[in-house]
């Protein structure tokens, strides 16, 4: 089964006329890892979304469908803090992530983000 970013680069290749092996070469990946990637046996690699963006200079809408497609195929996420600080903050995310409802990570998102959160 395609995960969000196999859909993504199919559609990609379609749209562009490429061959699986083409857009391998572009992306300096094996036809057999990207096929991988694409039906979920493995994952996407932390750099791959800006890997097809400059590739196919995507912009825009395109770029953050890459991006979001990404994200949604990931198995795991790796996260190397810079400070103390961050550290924690990693740390106390990690632990709590699974336990905040839908409302939370809304709220979490705005944030990254750099947007407000509305309040009630």
């Amino acid at each position: 089964m395609l995960t969000a970013i196999g859909k993504e680069l199919r559609k990609l290749r379609i749209e562009r006329e490429e061959r699986l092996q083409d857009m391998a070469d572009t992306l300096g990946i094996s036809p057999a890892f990207l096929s991988a990637v694409e039906i979920g046996h493995k994952s996407p690699p932390d750099d791959f979304a800006e890997r097809i963006i400059k590739a196919h200079g995507l912009k825009g809408d395109e770029a953050e469908s890459v991006v979001r497609a990404v994200d949604r195929s990931r198995k795991t996420f790796r996260l190397t803090p810079a400070s103390p600080v961050a550290h924690d903050t990693a740390g106390l995310l990690a632990r709590k992530f699974n336990t905040l409802s839908d409302e939370q990570l809304q709220h979490i998102r705005l944030v990254l983000r750099g947007k407000e959160a509305k309040t009630k």
